[in-house]
């Protein structure tokens, strides 16, 4: 009954039955496993902590009970022993690719330490998926080379890894990739190198041939914002036009200032509070994989799983602002929703590599607290600049100066990034994902 009803989606029905059948069966592990995983994911974490305890004890002494463990404890913070479980996940199953990734990252975020985060990959079965988890965190640890190293050696043993190669390699040496690319086994759909095969076009500078790629590409996924992204890129490099009408600044991007939440009298007081309440949920973490932002830390849990106050009031403050940004740039449908948040915090040095958010439909970055005494264009939000190199080099075409209390709204397929600044301060900013509700 617990699985219909999950099937259903009624999650809160399903719980209610699981928990029924771990009494009706007090020794069964499995079950026990299953009120874990759905108390979990209703944010019943004391519950979904106990329940993993007791299947583990009953036998459920596996790979997937660990992991759920490991996850659990993580959200709440508690990173040694998150870490701890996830390395009984992978003494279990060396091969599971969810558990190495998992530890591998967190290990990483505690550490910076990319040895003892490759520690458990490096003794793994040397799969496909576990050579492509250690060439991503090489390259969050800025090992570019090594890591398009790796992947182009394994590529020689297995040709399934010449996409990963190509990707790689792209700002090591384009014409290797490209070499990559035309090793690519036939069995391969077209659709997993697509986007390998533009990139590398940018980067030699073969613009018709980028042009001709993308405009197919984004006309059989024109919801794909990467695919738009791409179009955007090959696009401005031929001098058309229609690159201006997806990339109109004055239309498409704005910005706004919020008024303080009721129950502050200033958005000073509360900027200041909403600091407070963000400082303590970063803790002690470095960057993650496979995120923008380099030299920093993201909240380990979605915004809206944070009980402080000022969290909270961030939702209602931005609302308003969202539907007005929505209005101007002339979208009838003014239904939406948040679907992920998160808080990034920077250090001296840190910055945003060129990205676009692939989830979103409108992207955001409000920012909370920003250095003082920057020079020249330092910390500023810039637009426009690629991700994957290009021929010729394609720079920044917009700019927004961030201040305390500014929501800046643009569309997801839009090139962002940041400089790099130099301060003793660190910048304290939020960001949201925003979607259409069809």
């Amino acid at each position: 009954m617990g699985f219909i009803l999950h099937q259903q989606g009624d999650l809160t029905g399903c719980e209610r039955e699981l928990r029924h059948a771990v009494r009706l069966a007090p020794d069964d592990g499995a079950a026990e496993f299953a009120l874990a995983s759905i108390s979990f994911r209703l944010g019943n974490e004391a519950e979904a902590e106990a329940a993993t305890c007791r299947a583990i004890a009953k036998g459920m002494d596996d790979v997937h009970s660990h992991q759920l463990l490991g996850r659990i404890l993580g959200k709440q913070g508690r990173f040694a022993e998150a870490a701890s479980a996830y390395r009984k996940a992978v003494r279990h199953d060396p091969s599971s690719l969810q558990a190495q990734r998992e530890l591998a990252d967190l290990v990483w975020m505690l550490t910076g330490d990319l040895a003892k985060a490759r520690a458990e990959l490096d003794v793994a079965p040397q799969t496909h998926e576990i050579i492509a988890i250690t060439v991503r965190l090489l390259q969050a640890a800025g090992e570019d080379e090594a890591a398009y190293a790796l992947a182009a050696a394994r590529a020689e043993r297995d040709p399934t890894l010449n996409v990963l190669a190509a990707r790689a390699g792209l700002r090591i040496d384009p014409q290797a990739a490209d070499r990559h690319l035309g090793a690519v086994l036939p069995s391969v759909p077209p659709g997993a190198r697509a986007k390998a095969e533009i990139e590398v076009d940018l980067a030699l500078g073969r613009i018709t041939q980028a042009v001709r790629r993308s405009e197919a590409l984004h006309a059989a996924q024109p919801d794909d914002q990467h695919a738009t992204a791409l179009l955007a890129t090959a696009w401005r490099l031929a001098g058309d036009p229609r690159y201006h009408a997806l990339y109109d600044y004055d239309r498409l991007v704005k910005t706004y200032r919020i008024d303080p939440p009721e129950g502050w009298n200033s958005l000073a007081s509360y900027l200041g509070d909403l600091s407070l309440a963000l400082d303590k949920n970063h803790g002690p973490l470095t960057h993650p994989v496979g995120q923008s932002l380099r030299h920093g830390s993201q909240t380990p849990r979605a915004l809206a799983d944070y009980p402080d106050a000022a969290i909270r009031a961030l939702f209602g403050a931005i609302a308003p602002l969202i539907r007005r940004h929505i209005t101007a740039i002339g979208t009838p449908d003014q239904t939406y929703k948040i679907a992920s948040a998160w808080s990034v915090r920077l250090n001296s040095g840190g910055f945003h590599i060129n990205h676009i958010h692939p989830e979103g439909w409108l992207s955001s970055a409000f920012y909370v607290r920003t250095p003082s005494a920057l020079e020249g264009i330092e910390g500023a939000l810039k637009f426009g600049e690629p991700g994957p190199p290009t021929s010729p080099v394609l720079r920044e075409d917009h700019l927004v100066r961030p201040e305390p209390g500014m929501l800046v709204l643009f569309p997801a397929y839009m090139w962002h990034g940041t400089v790099p600044f130099s301060s003793g301060d660190t910048r304290l900013s939020c960001a949201f994902d925003i979607v259409r509700q069809r």
